[in-house]
């Protein structure tokens, strides 16, 4: 059944109206139509009521509605007390509530919708701005400043997306630059690279947000590698151990891949002038000084095996020497031995003897000798004596050399007369006599 007020849907055992809350006409209750109505209100017209309660803000709706509901209520008692009841209303009636709550609902609606929209907006920024944060720190400037374009055309307000905007890139540029400094290196463009590289340096020491640290260090790469092929371009000028030694000091406090390469560059260089030395001196038999040069060599790679090699070599080379030595000195002493027997008994070698008796019965001799001894000789006699024709002896003699002082290998002559002896004899060499020089 309806309620005949607002004629809304009732159940069948319904007594007031769930809606205005007007007592519900049961069909054994008189018909309107046949009551007496006292105190006859006029009939409200719905229409008028609709497009006022239209017009209205939602606090006049409900006061409205509180209004009608009190309107009913005495319909209500007018009709307990014998008064007809008033004609069934129009569903028409709804929409004096349903109206404004649509309104409200959609404005809360709208609102709803909007503020969500503008959280997923900020959740975006959000997240691209960190993106961006991560992509910047990896290194990755270009990707980065794509993102952080993205979340400014959300957020063009953003002062934060400005800021980190600008500080990548400068951090790109630079990167460029350090970047473009390799290539230089690579080049052995030093005095340029050099140059461009103290002026990025001065700008990353004035920079102190990370995203500069790993410019930072391809910088102090960089400037380790620029220090790296200095020394290398200054090795060719470099001819000493003591030299090498120093600048493999300065080498060796840099830590990158190339200062290993330039440091083994330095030690072979070390080991080819040990050898050359110890090469040197070992042709001059100082077998002494080129140990130590060898040495000098192994302090810088003592596991070496050129110069471990020489080391042995050098000391067999000095045993065979000093045994040689030792043979050489014992065949000079047999040998000044026997040169000084020859010097002593053999020096003098007679030549051109040569004995006439001449017209006066008188025995002429003369004869030269030949200093064959391996030093000068002087005061040289010869000793003789004559027999007769049957072999006897008759007399002995001897006769000076001229000249007094005879050189190795010059030759000598001396001559003697023995008078009054009118046979021929003959002459027999005795003996020679010298002093060594």
């Amino acid at each position: 059944m309806y309620c005949n007020h607002c004629g809304a849907n009732q159940p069948d055992n319904a007594v007031f109206c769930s809606q205005c809350g007007a007592k519900l006409q049961t069909p054994t209750e008189p018909s309107p139509d046949t009551q007496e109505i006292p105190n006859e209100q006029p009939p409200v017209d719905i229409l008028d009521q609709l497009r006022s309660d239209s017009s209205s803000v939602h606090a006049d709706s409900q006061s409205s509605d509180t209004e009608h509901i009190h309107s009913v209520a005495s319909a209500s008692s007018t009709s307990s007390s014998g008064a007809p009841p008033q004609p069934p209303a129009s569903p028409l009636r709804h929409l004096t509530w349903i109206i404004p709550t649509v309104l409200l609902l959609g404005i809360a609606g709208t609102l709803f919708w909007w503020y969500q929209h503008q959280q997923d907006i900020n959740q975006q920024v959000t997240q691209l701005h960190q993106e961006a944060s991560t992509l910047a720190l990896k290194g990755q400037y270009e990707p980065a400043l794509t993102k952080l374009t993205q979340a400014t055309t959300l957020r063009p307000t953003y002062t934060v997306l400005n800021t980190d905007q600008r500080m990548i890139e400068t951090a790109n540029r630079i990167h460029t630059k350090l970047t473009t400094v390799s290539s230089k290196l690579k080049l052995n463009q030093l005095e340029p690279a050099e140059q461009s590289l103290t002026t990025l340096q001065k700008a990353l020491d004035a920079r102190k947000e990370p995203i500069f640290d790993q410019e930072k260090t391809l910088a102090n790469r960089n400037q380790d590698l620029l220090a790296v092929l200095q020394v290398k371009k200054e090795l060719d000028q470099l001819d000493t151990i003591d030299a090498l030694a120093y600048k493999l000091d300065e080498v060796d406090r840099l830590n990158n891949q190339e200062a290993k390469e330039v440091h083994q560059l330095i030690i072979n260089k070390i080991i080819t002038i040990s050898m050359k030395n110890a090469e040197k001196l070992l042709q001059q038999n100082d077998f002494s000084q080129a140990t130590e040069a060898v040495k000098s060599g192994l302090q810088y790679s003592s596991k070496d095996e050129k110069l471990l090699s020489l080391q042995k070599r050098i000391t067999s080379e000095k045993e065979a020497f000093e045994l040689a030595e030792k043979q050489r000195i014992e065949r000079a002493i047999q040998q000044a031995e026997e040169e000084d027997l020859k010097n002593r008994t053999a020096g003098v070698e007679l030549s051109n003897l040569d004995v006439q008796l001449n017209e006066y019965g008188d025995i002429e001799i003369y004869g030269e000798v030949k200093n064959v001894a391996t030093k000068p000789i002087y005061s040289i006699t010869v000793y003789y004596s004559g027999y007769d024709a049957a072999g006897n002896y008759l007399f002995s003699s001897s006769a000076s050399v001229e000249p007094y002082d005879l050189a190795i290998g010059a030759t000598g002559s001396y001559s003697a007369y023995e008078y009054d002896w009118y046979e021929e004899v003959t002459i027999q060499i005795d003996n020679i006599t010298w002093y060594l020089d």
